[in-house]
């Protein structure tokens, strides 16, 4: 009977295989102790978030300061030193000074001023604005040209802007909206970068979202007014990576306390006289 032939395995020492293990086990260590020893650092598209609040104090009452805008102009204060120092140097044209140039009524820049309103669009025109002692003078006068045009007391109240002089219904408002073109403009052509724009809402709390990491300045760039006063703000911000909108607010306002991280230039209302 012939023999059989076994076939041959080649086996690997438990030495050898005890070595191999080590060898791998201290690749690995190494690598996770280089990886912790290496600094961290921002990824190139890195974005932060400002949660911008603002507060005013008026007399005894403190409050926010709602439905202003505010905007973001890269670079540091230096940077944009030629565009603070035209905003410091912009003459104020307060809103009582416009319409009285503009002959309105005592009435109408009372009821624009309840509300902070630039424009006659702001708030809605109600029954007592048109009808009683508190009626506004101009507003009744574009309700009976409405009545006239329309045939109806209801539609010419709900079309009653429309019959109203251009510079009575929003001149105000493209006045200083001419005003802030030029400065944008201003402030993006040297550094050939967006300015970004929010708004505040009614508790005067705004956010800047998703902004590239770096230096900044936030501005009102139009000063606003407040009680017999008008506010400018220009302060540097830092924007780093992971800041996020459930930090601390950055706190303005007109007034120095320690949560405050930007103060308001504060200057009196101009005086201004009728031409009427």
């Amino acid at each position: 009977m012939p023999a059989v032939r076994m076939p041959s395995i080649k086996l690997t020492s438990s030495v050898g295989m005890s070595h191999l293990v080590a060898g791998v086990a201290l690749a690995l260590v190494l690598s996770l102790i280089s990886t912790a020893q290496t600094p961290n650092s921002a990824p190139a598209n890195a974005t932060g978030v400002i949660r911008l609040r603002a507060r005013v104090k008026v007399g005894e009452s403190t409050r926010g300061l709602s439905r202003k805008r505010f905007f973001l102009i890269k670079g540091t204060l230096e940077q944009n030193k030629s565009l603070t120092d035209a905003i410091d140097r912009q003459t104020m044209l307060s809103r009582e000074c416009y319409y009285k140039s503009v002959g309105a009524s005592e009435s109408l820049i009372k009821w624009l001023k309840e509300s902070d309103c630039e424009s006659v669009y702001c708030r809605e025109i109600e029954k007592d604005d048109i009808e009683g002692t508190a009626a506004v003078p101009e507003f009744q006068l574009a309700l009976a040209a409405g009545e006239k045009e329309f045939a109806s007391r209801d539609l010419a109240r709900k079309w009653l802007t429309v019959n109203l002089p251009e510079n009575v219904r929003d001149g105000f408002y493209k006045r200083r909206q001419q005003d802030l073109r030029g400065l944008i403009k201003q402030a993006e052509t040297p550094v050939s970068s967006r300015v970004l724009s929010v708004m505040t809402d009614t508790k005067g709390t705004a956010y800047f979202t998703e902004i590239p990491t770096g230096t900044y300045v936030v501005s009102n760039l139009l000063p606003v007014e407040t009680g017999n006063t008008s506010m400018v703000w220009n302060c540097e911000i830092q924007v780093k990576p992971g800041d996020l909108a459930t930090e601390k607010p950055y706190l303005i306002s007109n007034v120095r306390d320690r949560n405050v991280k930007c103060v308001g230039v504060e200057k009196p209302l101009p005086v201004c006289e009728s031409n009427r």
